[in-house]
């Protein structure tokens, strides 16, 4: 992890990071306001370094990941299931509150984001009972765990597997392993 840059939320989340990995330089957002400044280092960093994307797993996380992959930089992300980021006092979540094991499962199993895959729709979705089905949410849940991204319904699931370049050979088998 020498040459990457990890983008993260908050100096707490920094500090969380630089403990684990020393040597690993961070770019902090400072929260959802991230200014037009902050995006652009994050775009130039990612021309000329690896850069990863980890936010905190809640609804401002994902607005500042969105905002950041809308510069179409070169970006990989890296997701932390809500349940592992969880605060002692269970009232906060965040990178931060993650365990050293949780956090380095997380950076291990980032994804590149990729323009040039075939994009997956909701009848291939709908064919794997992934939506509209009984069990669908179910699976769902088993899919994203695997895949460690966050627990999503059919329509943010999809956005992630095509954000992501996730290949329905992948979900194949993995909810294969279910029948």
């Amino acid at each position: 992890m020498y040459n990457q840059i990890i983008v993260v939320e908050g100096k707490h989340d920094e500090q969380k990071i630089n403990s684990i990995y020393p040597e690993v330089e961070c770019i902090v957002t400072n929260g959802s306001e991230i200014s037009k400044e902050t995006l652009n280092l994050i775009y130039q960093t990612s021309l000329v370094r690896e850069v990863i994307i980890f936010m905190d797993p809640d609804f401002p996380g994902k607005q500042i990941t969105q905002k950041i992959l809308d510069t179409k930089g070169k970006y990989k992300i890296a997701f932390i299931n809500k349940q592992f980021a969880i605060s002692k006092n269970k009232k906060k979540v965040g990178v931060e509150h993650a365990s050293e094991a949780d956090i380095k499962k997380s950076l291990a199993s980032y994804f590149t984001i990729s323009e040039n895959v075939e994009k997956i729709n909701f009848n291939d979705l709908s064919r794997r009972d992934l939506i509209n089905k009984t069990n669908a949410k179910r699976k769902r849940e088993i899919l994203c765990k695997s895949l460690n991204i966050p627990l999503s319904n059919g329509k943010a699931l999809l956005k992630y597997i095509n954000i992501l370049g996730i290949s329905l050979e992948r979900i194949d088998k993995i909810i294969g392993k279910l029948q």
